[in-house]
This record gives C-alpha cells, sequence and structure tokens, in this order.
C-alpha cells in the first residue's frame, strides 16, 4: 500500500510541478547542469516553501515505488509459492498461469471497457476504434507510442505480464543455483543489457529505462524472489540483520548513492535496483519484519493490497489527469482537487471491482442456469444491441443534426494538391450540411468554385481573379449566391457596355501562405487587370499553419464521411455530445467561456496580447503580402486587399446564438477589437496596396445580422453587401477602367 501511495503522490506532484529529469532519461534529457538545477528548492510561498518543496520532492521521487511493486511482486509470489509447496523446485506452470491471468486479466479488461464507455458518453477515455486501445487491451505497451497511452501509470502492468510469463523459468533457476548465485546471474545479465540499452538507444530510451521490456527490471524482481528463499529459510537470522545503526548507514548511504546515479545515463543502469531495494529494507525494518506465520502482520496487508491496490492503481492516473489541470494554478484550488481526486480514485476503484465481481457471479448463475452456450449468446446479443444503439444515436445525428466530424464538414468537398495544399475536387457539385449549413458548392474544372475561367484574353473584357478562404468560396450559401458571382453581375449591371469577369480562386480554409501559392499558379495564365484577395481575422494565426497540419486538420487520413467506418466511429455522435452537452457543462462548471462559441467567434484573434500578432507571425504575414504584390505587379494587375471581420465584430450577442455569454468584448484589458484589421492596414500601406475593411460594408442600418446566427460565415444578405461595397469601392476609387 506504501507503494501505491508513493505513486499517486508521485503522479499529483508531477500534475503540479512538471516531471522532473532525474532517473527519466529521454532523447531529449538536458545537460547535467539542467538536471542537477531542477532539483534546486523553490521559493517565493513564503511560511510554505519548506512544505512545497518536501511535497516536491516526495512527489518526484515516487517513481521509485515502481520499484517497490517489482520487489513486492516478485517477494509475494515467490513466498506464496513457498509455503504452498513446501520448497518443492517443481512448478504446474498451466495453473501458474491460470492463477495470474486470472487476477491480472479481467480488471484490466474492466477497467479498459469502463474508459472506454467513458469515452463514449462523456469524451473522457480510450476510444474503442484506436489501434492503440487494442493493443493496451491486449496487454502490449512496448512502444514509444503505446507505453504512456491514455494512462501512463499503465505501462507497468505489461511489465509485470512479462515477468509472469518468465517466471517458470526464473523459479527454476533460483531453485537451480540458490538464491545468491540467481540474483547474482540474474543482475549481470540483466544490468549488462540495460547498460547496452542506455547507451545505444535514442527515441526509445525512455520506454527502455521505465521497462517497456521485462528484462531492463528483471534485478528488482529478481531480488524480490531471492528475499522470499532467505527469509523462508533463515527468518531469525535474517531479521537480526536489520538492526543497529551500521545497517541503517549502509541504507542511507546505499539510497544516497542510488539517486546521485538517477542523473547520470550509465548511472541508470544501476539506480533502479539500488534504490529500489535501499526502500525496500528500509521499510521492511521500519514495519518490523515479516513473520513466518500466513496470517502475519505484513503479509495479511499484502493479501489485502492484492484485493484492492490494483484497482485503485489501475483507475489513479485517468482520475488525475482528468480532474488535475497541468501547471500553476491556486492552492486552494489545487488541494481541493487533490482530495477530490482521491475520493474519486476510491470510489471509482471499488465500484469497478464491486461490478466486475457481481458481474461474474451473475455470469455463473447464468451458465449453470442456462448453459455456457446461451450466456456466450446472451453476451453477444447485449454487445450487437449496444453497437446497435450507439450506431442509431449516430444516424439519429446525422439527419436531424449533423456534426463538424472527422475533420472539417466541407471535407466531401475538398481533395489533397501538391501545389496549394487542397482545391476543391473538380468538376463536383457537392451538397454540405453540417452545424446549420445547408448549402451546395459547385467545382469547376481546376478545383474552385463557379463557372469555367477562360484563357482566352479579349481587350474588352476586365479580368478579375479573387482569392481568399471560406467567405469568397463561400462557405454557407450556394456557390452561385457567394460575394464574387454577385460582383460579376453588379459591375455589369452599373455598364451594360462594359465586359466584366471574375474569376473565384477562394477556397474554404485557405489563408496567406495558400493565396500566394494560387496567384503564383493562376495569374501568369489567366492575366487578370485587377487582384482582389480576401483575407480573414484568423490569417495572422493561419501563416504559421503548414500545409501538412491543414490536410491532417482537413481529415483526408480520416475515412469516408459517408462510409461504414465512418459512422462505426460515432463521429457525429461524439462531436454533439461535445457541443450540446460536454461544452455547457464544463462552462458552467468552470464560470468560462463556451469553447467551440470562442472558436466561432474567432474571439482569439482579438485578444490584446495574442501570440499570433507576434513578431514571428507578423514578419510572416509580410513577406505574403510582398510576395502577392510582386505578382500582380509581374501581371500589370492592380492589386486590392479587402479583410472579412470576425462575426462580433459586427453582431451583438443578441444576433448570434454562439456568443459565449460571459464574454465582454468592451473590456480593452482582455481585448482590441481593431487589432486585426490594424495590423493588416499598416503591412498594406508599407506596400502601398488598397486596403478595404469590409465593417464598413456590413454594419449599415439594417437590422438583420449579415452572419449565420449559428455559424461563422456570412448569410446572403452579406454576401449581396459585400458585392455591392465592393462594386462601389472599385468604381468610384477608379480600380476598374
Amino acid at each position: 500500500m506504501l507503494a501505491l501511495v508513493w505513486i499517486f503522490v508521485n503522479h499529483l506532484a508531477e500534475a503540479r510541478f512538471g516531471s522532473p529529469f532525474i532517473a527519466n532519461p529521454s532523447a531529449s534529457w538536458p545537460p547535467l547542469a539542467a538536471r542537477i538545477d531542477q532539483l534546486q528548492p523553490i521559493s517565493g510561498f513564503g511560511y510554505w516553501d519548506i512544505t512545497l518543496n518536501f511535497w516536491r520532492y516526495i512527489g518526484w521521487f515516487g517513481d521509485q515505488g515502481v520499484q517497490l511493486f517489482i520487489i513486492m511482486s516478485g517477494f509475494g509470489l515467490t513466498l506464496g509459492l513457498l509455503a504452498r509447496e513446501s520448497q518443492k523446485s517443481r512448478l504446474p506452470v498451466l495453473d501458474f498461469y491460470a492463477r495470474r491471468a486470472k487476477r491480472i486479466i479481467p480488471l484490466w479488461w474492466a477497467v479498459h471497457i469502463f474508459f472506454i464507455v467513458s469515452f463514449l458518453i462523456a469524451g473522457f477515455g480510450l476510444s474503442p476504434f484506436s489501434l492503440s486501445t487494442v493493443l493496451s487491451f491486449l496487454g502490449f505497451r512496448a512502444t514509444p507510442d503505446l507505453i504512456y497511452y491514455f494512462s501512463p501509470a499503465w505501462w507497468y502492468i505489461p511489465l509485470i505480464l512479462q515477468l509472469y510469463l518468465v517466471y517458470p523459468i526464473l523459479w527454476k533457476g533460483l531453485h537451480r543455483l540458490g538464491p545468491w548465485r540467481f540474483l547474482i546471474v540474474s543482475c549481470g545479465l540483466a544490468l549488462l543489457i540495460r547498460s547496452a540499452g542506455l547507451m545505444y538507444f535514442e527515441e526509445y530510451l525512455d520506454a527502455w529505462s521505465r521497462g517497456a521490456i521485462f528484462i531492463t527490471r528483471l534485478p528488482e524482481f529478481a531480488f524480490g524472489m531471492s528475499f522470499a528463499v532467505w527469509l523462508k529459510n533463515e527468518p531469525a537470522t535474517f531479521h537480526n540483520h536489520f538492526t543497529g545503526l551500521r545497517f541503517w548507514l549502509c541504507l542511507i548511504s546505499a539510497y544516497s548513492i542510488g539517486n546521485i546515479l538517477s542523473l547520470d545515463l550509465l548511472g541508470m543502469t544501476f539506480a533502479p535496483f539500488v534504490t529500489g531495494v535501499a526502500a525496500f529494507l528500509g521499510l521492511y525494518a521500519l514495519l518490523g519484519g515479516i513473520p513466518d506465520e500466513s496470517e502475519s502482520r505484513l503479509v495479511s496487508p499484502l493479501i489485502w493490497l492484492g484485493q484492492h491496490s490494483y484497482s485503485l492503481f489501475l483507475v489513479h492516473h485517468p482520475v488525475i489527469n482528468a480532474l488535475i489541470p497541468k501547471g500553476e494554478s491556486a492552492w486552494s484550488k489545487t488541494l481541493l482537487l487533490y482530495a477530490s481526486s482521491v475520493v474519486v480514485t476510491l470510489v471509482l476503484g471499488f465500484l469497478i471491482e464491486e461490478a466486475l465481481e457481481t458481474g461474474s457471479k451473475m455470469m455463473k448463475s447464468i451458465s449453470t442456469a442456462f448453459g455456457k452456450a446461451r450466456l456466450v449468446a446472451g453476451l453477444v446479443s447485449v454487445i450487437l444491441l449496444g453497437c446497435c444503439l450507439f450506431i442509431g444515436l449516430e444516424l439519429t445525428v446525422r439527419f436531424f443534426d449533423p456534426q463538424e466530424a472527422l475533420g472539417w464538414g466541407e471535407r466531401p468537398s475538398l481533395q489533397p494538391d501538391s501545389d496549394i495544399g487542397w482545391t476543391l475536387i473538380p468538376s463536383k457539385t457537392t451538397h454540405l450540411e453540417w452545424e446549420s449549413y445547408d448549402y451546395t458548392l459547385s467545382a469547376n474544372s481546376l478545383g474552385f468554385p463557379g463557372p469555367e475561367p477562360s484563357k482566352t484574353t479579349d481587350p474588352e473584357t476586365f479580368r478579375i481573379i479573387v482569392t481568399g478562404d471560406a467567405f469568397s468560396s463561400a462557405e454557407g450559401v450556394d456557390t452561385d449566391q457567394s460575394w464574387p458571382r454577385l460582383l460579376e453581375i453588379n459591375l455589369s449591371n452599373e455598364d451594360p457596355g462594359r465586359k466584366v469577369k471574375v474569376m473565384n480562386f477562394a477556397v474554404t480554409g485557405y489563408g496567406p501562405n495558400q493565396y500566394v501559392a494560387v496567384l503564383d499558379k493562376y495569374a501568369p495564365v489567366y492575366r487578370p487587370n485587377l487582384i482582389i484577395v480576401e483575407t480573414f481575422v484568423n490569417d495572422f494565426q493561419d501563416v504559421l499553419i503548414s500545409n501538412d497540419e491543414f490536410k491532417k486538420s482537413i481529415g483526408f487520413d480520416q475515412p469516408a464521411p459517408d462510409g461504414l467506418s465512418s459512422i462505426l466511429r460515432l463521429g457525429h455522435l461524439r462531436r454533439w455530445r461535445e457541443l450540446r452537452v460536454m461544452d455547457p457543462v464544463k462552462t458552467l462548471l468552470k464560470n468560462g467561456h463556451q469553447t467551440h462559441g470562442y472558436f466561432l467567434g474567432n474571439f482569439q484573434a482579438l485578444e490584446r496580447r495574442n501570440a499570433a500578432y507576434e513578431y514571428r507571425a507578423t514578419e510572416k504575414l509580410t513577406s505574403r503580402i510582398e510576395r502577392i504584390k510582386e505578382i500582380a505587379d509581374s501581371q500589370g494587375a492592380k492589386l486590392v486587399i479587402v479583410m472579412a471581420p470576425a462575426s462580433v465584430q459586427v453582431c451583438g450577442p443578441s444576433k448570434l446564438n454562439y456568443f459565449p455569454k460571459n464574454v465582454d468584448l468592451s473590456d480593452t484589458e482582455v481585448f482590441d477589437i481593431d487589432l486585426p484589421q490594424r495590423t493588416m492596414n499598416q503591412i498594406t500601406k508599407s506596400f502601398d496596396i488598397p486596403f478595404v475593411d469590409l465593417r464598413d460594408a456590413l454594419t449599415g442600418d439594417s437590422q438583420d445580422c449579415p452572419y449565420q446566427a449559428n455559424n461563422m460565415h456570412w448569410t446572403k444578405t452579406g454576401h449581396q453587401m459585400v458585392a455591392d461595397y465592393i462594386a462601389d469601392t472599385l468604381l468610384t476609387k477608379g480600380y476598374i477602367r
């Protein structure tokens, strides 16, 4: 139990202070000076400095609880077998494996099933559609990506399974060699292999050092086995060694040396064994030894530990990860969350254990009454019924309230492109419906919205290329209702003798990097007289995102949106639960803002201390604008840059259903509502490029909001207002001859 408590404290401390470098070598392990410097005491908390540092050090060294667990596993298992077998060397292997599997596997699976269900219901847990979940369920977590999957503490269970798997061989070696020679041979072989891996591996260094492969932690397990034999054979003589000043001086020295070794890569060959043995012997001495009687003071807690600590170990880390935020937070809140995590762990561990026991009894009763075949048939039927229920809910959400799931809502209309990043699927008309949107998007053979552009240059025709993002492509309204199409009509109607052709090269999600790529590729081909680049307030974020990152977020690596695999992933149901249930609940509990509403309103782009406006983003965006100017000049084309405002810059909370109720946009300490437009105006002005702020177009006398009430883009009215305003601006400023 002490080992479990120590590990629990370790994970609590790491949630507050981060992970220590000591005893945790990895490919990114910093230099020795940085490892030592991290161990310096923290200050600044007044009288609490001593308490906080004590808690921090105790927690950081809590990884040594794993060493105790490993030693106790080898010790307890061997001591029990010695008592049952009367020191006979023969071990009934099949019976041994059956007992270990019965002890480990059912609860391991039960906890996995619980967190699979919690994922389906609440979004926190194990995705049943992830291969990592399947492998973890089967007890495999030996790769760098898997070892800490979902619950980092779970790496220990596959290690124990491996040690149990080879235990019959170890048992035979223990009896043939005797405890001393067995320990020496085991340690010599294992430590040699462990040191080779520490010196050779890079990316696998952490997993190797931790114990993803059993051989690296065999010394501790072998010591526990040998200790059980020593205790069984000569208990009285053995106890006499653990008293006196000399014993404690040696013990403290060994423990100190072990921790010092933990700071060095080669030293980590020996450190886990040395610190583990020292901690075990110290606790053994403090607890008064281990009498031989099976009902002794220490054997009874071991039995209790075997009955209860396993479930607590399995649930404690997911609970900590769910309840305790990483990093700094108010100590009053942290202590409350610490207490909550302890209570939830105890309750949840007990409930899962009881549920497993109750379920096992029920299945035995059903099997006795109806036979095993009917029991299996019943279980299969329940599983199938549950699957049908979730699939039915998924299809219901898809029909009545479709979501933006498994990538972007526009993904059915998009394809990857090696030059630009992505385009529309050429010559395809797609009906899109998700999160209040219901519209038709038509693409030409180039993969852009609207009619096919002509390469033939007519001197009598004024040619305009428009590029931009979803506001121009246009998301939320049919293609023929987008402002570039309406702009062409407006300009033609203004002067029937003037021929105007507007070519739309905008696609949803485009940013400054894509604007440049589009114009680089198509401006020389279609030779425009005027280039209009529609920008958006989030372009300061988008300019920092690579095409590969965009492609991943679009979901090109996800299954087909309407395919069976997509349905089985319950993407729409999970997204619906997140937006309609969990987000409002989190907002209520944390007194914060709804994440999705904050995203739709693009509030982040208006934050006064938004990191996106730091030097790197502004510098990169400036270079993109400069390149666009060079392209326009090379074609002899005029250039106009327009900026679409965020919905919350135009419409108030009463007009936007997603506007977070507790967000005050007038709070100048948090928000600067002119920041994107002011920054873009400064950039364009430096290159003498005309800049059009579309807030002037959208904030007229109309009482209707030109933005979708439940989403972030323009309505049909909004597109018409923008087309009218841009047409008037182009004519008034003389940008069209």
